[in-house]
C-alpha cells in the first residue's frame, strides 16, 4: 500500500465513506482497508462501529464487541438502578399473593418475595413437627 492510498483512506473513512467502497476506488482488498484503520488510532469510525452509553451518552466502540450498551459497569449500574423494569417483557403474578411480577424470561419466577415462597410452601401445614 502506498502513501497516497493511506491518505486517501483516512480521507475517505473521516467522510463516512464504509470499507468496500474505499477498497473497490482504491483497487484493494476490504480487509486491506479493515486493518489498515484499525491499526491506525487516527482514522474516525463510522456510525456502525461507535455508539453512545445508554447513561452517560459517551462514545463507546463497539467494532469487537457489537452488543455493548454501557462504557463501563458503573453506568451499567446507575441506568439499571433507574430503570429497574426496562427490557422486562414478561409480566405474571404471584402464586401466594396475586402481586403482579416483572420478568425478562417466560416462567422465571413464581412468587413475588421470600416470604410468599415460605408462606405457600407451609400453607397446607407441611411443616415437619
Amino acid at each position: 500500500m502506498t502513501n497516497e492510498q493511506r491518505e486517501r483512506i483516512t480521507t475517505m473513512r473521516q467522510c463516512g465513506i464504509g470499507y468496500i467502497k474505499i477498497a473497490q476506488e482504491l483497487g484493494l482488498s476490504e480487509n486491506t482497508v479493515k486493518s489498515y484503520c484499525r491499526r491506525q488510532k487516527s482514522v474516525v469510525t463510522t456510525k456502525e462501529e461507535t455508539t453512545r452509553c445508554a447513561e452517560c451518552g459517551k462514545l463507546i466502540d463497539i467494532s469487537k464487541r457489537s452488543n455493548r450498551r454501557f462504557c463501563s459497569d458503573t453506568c451499567r449500574m446507575k441506568w439499571w438502578n433507574k430503570h429497574p423494569k426496562a427490557d422486562m417483557p414478561y409480566t405474571a403474578f404471584c402464586v401466594c399473593c396475586g402481586k403482579e411480577l416483572h420478568m425478562r424470561r417466560k416462567g422465571e419466577r413464581k412468587y413475588c418475595s421470600h416470604h410468599c415462597y415460605i408462606v405457600a410452601r407451609y400453607k397446607d401445614g407441611g411443616g415437619n413437627d
